[in-house]
């Protein structure tokens, strides 16, 4: 009898790591918008459905949480976009359940959201080196092709 069991198991496995359907996904997609409903307060759900976002204010900071873009994390006083983060699941799932994980990290756990998410700095100066010597690189290139026409003529 247990060799029965061992092998009603084996196949159990193959059809948990089977590839979903479409249906499959959207129906997990519509579970997980459930769950972002149930979780967040009415003014919440309507806020996302009218901005786009979830607006959540900590202690370290504010953040706005969107569907198809990173967490923007805002100056509580100033307003301004200090940085973005990341938060990647372990498996793969619909937007909305990285939501709803962000979401409760954040409202529950600020500090574990902090340690747990990819946390990148948006800093006053948006250009790096390379970019700067493009850009000069672009000017210089430009100067010689005004001096190359201006000589022709």
């Amino acid at each position: 009898m247990a060799t029965h069991v061992q092998e009603n198991f084996s196949l159990q496995r193959l059809d948990i790591f089977s590839h979903p359907t479409q249906d499959d996904y959207e129906r997990a997609k519509d579970k997980a918008r459930q769950l972002l409903r149930s979780v967040l307060a009415d003014a919440e759900w309507l806020d996302l459905e009218e901005k786009g976002v979830i607006q959540l204010s900590g202690k370290r900071g504010k953040y706005m949480i969107s569907p198809y873009s990173q967490t923007e994390i805002r100056d509580v006083s100033s307003g301004r976009c200090v940085a973005y983060a990341c938060l990647q699941l372990s498996i793969p799932a619909p937007t909305y359940d990285r939501m709803v994980a962000e979401y409760l990290l954040i409202k529950n756990a600020e500090d574990v959201y902090w340690k747990t998410a990819n946390i990148f700095s948006r800093t006053g100066n948006e250009f790096g080196i390379a970019t700067l010597f493009l850009i000069a690189f672009d000017i210089a290139l430009f100067v010689n092709l005004l001096l190359e026409v201006l000589s022709v003529h």
